[in-house]
């Protein structure tokens, strides 16, 4: 090849792509790059080396090419990483296929008292309640004897995707066997929300469903077993529970029974409480009440915090404790939500015309509000609709919520602190939050929990984890609050921990607006 270019030896097209390299190499540098010839079968891979021919006055005077074929090692390293990639790919399939339900999906009953066994321990260490639901379709049998198996693995998955659209998020969901699957329901206020969640499964499940030609009809019965109420090895639960959903059989069918007679009681007044709530709800029942809160640094009276109560005609005012977990599971919580914080800001904006400001007007939301996917709009439309500026709304989320904020959450979060109002985090402390995550969400307070609080000054072990959580927060720039402040000793331990606003029965207790009103015109307390 002596005397010939470089376009001579590797054609015009090729010459166009090394020439930026060659030309650093006429610079003086030493050039190493790859150049790929030919299409199909004649493609070849080179690799180039170019070295400079220097003169006596380092000169560049020309340079010289070293070019190796390694087509077949490029071959060789792609059929490796393909392998690899297969490798992979199968080893997810063998994982995903020991722990679900190839037909459904759903996990798996070995993957399940997996996950069973992980939440019982996390209820029995920190005295939280969970439920397991049994849940077996009442006329699968029947469905495929008279229509065929393709129908019934039709109607198996249709049934899988209602249940999954039934519960919470952080609920988990699991086809047993056959036509039984489980539900295990996480940290549970109650027993009655595991009777509220088994009213809504039996609600969803109960509606006809079309598959091909036929329409079919497929109730279900559900058995539910409680921790701490019925044990805590998941073997027994799941046993029990089982038991209680035969019972519901015999019972009649499509219904649900406790394993525990006495909460079988427990969940019959629930489901009366729970039509009366929709009944209190049309008639106007229920209220919100104000709770103030204080710098306790300068006795000035800074926000309050709106807290929905019941009016009912029967047992009094309730506390939401009472009765929102009924709401929670029924579709009746979003409304309830959507209207308290309407109700709150137009409070908001009378106590501003009255001359009460500047005040933070606080509301509390739900995971089951934000997971609706409506809550910006309601903020817009509870700003718009009462003229309170948005800087006067101070929004407070569970800490939960933000353990693993979706993407569509987080801009709906983070598009409501652009309209103007404040982010807080409630809860703060229970040890979901990732603090990363409550300053991209912009949120500028959070919420020490209150059972913290009412273990101070007296207890060690809370007492520091207070001063510690009070002291991480202040150190990432969080104004941190605390709730349930109920005695001087937790004031004066707060103030010295460098806890500066306070909530709670020592400083005014919740009470109707016009009652707290000439605290909040006083503008300092008591």
């Amino acid at each position: 090849m002596r005397g010939r270019t470089i376009a001579e030896v590797f054609g015009d097209e090729a010459y166009g792509r090394m020439r930026p390299d060659i030309e650093r190499v006429l610079g003086g540098a030493n050039v190493q790059f790859e150049l790929t010839m030919g299409d199909g079968t004649k493609r070849r891979i080179l690799q180039v080396a170019c070295v400079p021919h220097l003169g006596p006055e380092s000169e560049v005077l020309g340079f010289y090419v070293l070019a190796n074929d390694v087509t077949q090692l490029k071959r060789a390293q792609e059929d490796l990483r393909y392998a690899a990639i297969q490798l992979q790919h199968d080893a997810r399939r063998l994982e995903f296929l020991a722990h679900h339900d190839t037909l459904t999906g759903l996990p798996n009953r070995a993957m399940f008292s997996e996950r069973a066994r992980e939440a019982v321990a996390h209820a029995r260490r920190h005295q939280k309640t969970c439920a397991f639901l049994f849940l077996d379709l009442d006329n699968f049998k029947t469905v495929n004897d008279t229509l065929g198996h393709d129908v019934g693995d039709a109607l198996l998955k249709i049934i899988s995707s209602r249940l999954r659209a039934s519960v919470r998020g952080d609920d988990f969901i699991a086809r047993i066997g056959g036509d039984e699957f489980c539900v295990l329901l996480l940290d549970i206020a109650d027993a009655r929300e595991a009777a509220a969640v088994a009213q809504k499964l039996l609600h969803e499940l109960g509606k006809s469903y079309r598959i091909g030609e036929h329409q079919v009809v497929s109730g279900a019965s559900i058995g539910i077993a409680c921790v701490p109420q019925d044990g805590d090895d998941v073997a027994t639960l799941l046993r029990l529970a089982d038991l209680a959903m035969y019972r519901a059989k015999e019972l009649g069918r499509n219904g649900y029974q406790f394993f525990s007679a006495m909460l079988n009681e427990d969940a019959a007044a629930a489901a009366v409480l729970l039509d009366e709530l929709r009944q209190g709800i049309n008639r106007g029942e229920l209220f919100l009440v104000y709770q103030p809160r204080i710098d306790i640094a300068t006795r000035q009276v800074v926000g309050a915090e709106a807290l929905l109560r019941w009016r009912h005609p029967k047992y009094g005012v309730l506390a939401p404790e009472s009765f929102l977990p009924l709401a929670d599971d029924t579709g009746l919580l979003v409304p309830i939500g959507a209207w308290a914080l309407r109700e709150a800001c137009i409070q908001g904006r009378r106590w501003i015309d009255e001359g009460i400001s500047p005040l933070s007007v606080v509301v509390n939301v739900t995971s089951r509000q934000l997971r609706d996917g409506r809550f910006a709009e309601q903020v817009e439309a509870a700003l718009e609709a009462s003229g309170l500026p948005a800087e006067s709304l101070l929004i407070e989320v569970p800490e939960s919520v933000v353990r693993q904020v979706p993407d569509s959450l987080e801009a709906a979060l983070i598009a409501i602190t652009e309209r103007g109002a404040r982010l807080s985090v409630d809860d703060f402390g229970t040890g979901y939050a990732s603090l990363p995550t409550l300053q991209r969400l912009r949120a500028s307070s959070v919420c020490i929990d209150r059972k913290l609080i009412a273990g101070v000054p007296a207890d060690a072990e809370r007492a520091g984890l207070a001063k510690a959580l009070i002291a991480l927060a202040r150190g990432m720039n969080f104004e941190v609050v605390a709730k349930g402040v109920e005695s001087h000793a937790q004031r004066e331990f707060l103030a010295e921990a460098g806890c500066r606003v306070c909530q709670g029965d020592l400083f005014a207790a919740p009470n109707a607006a016009d009652i707290v009103a000439p605290m909040l015109k006083a503008r300092l307390a008591a």
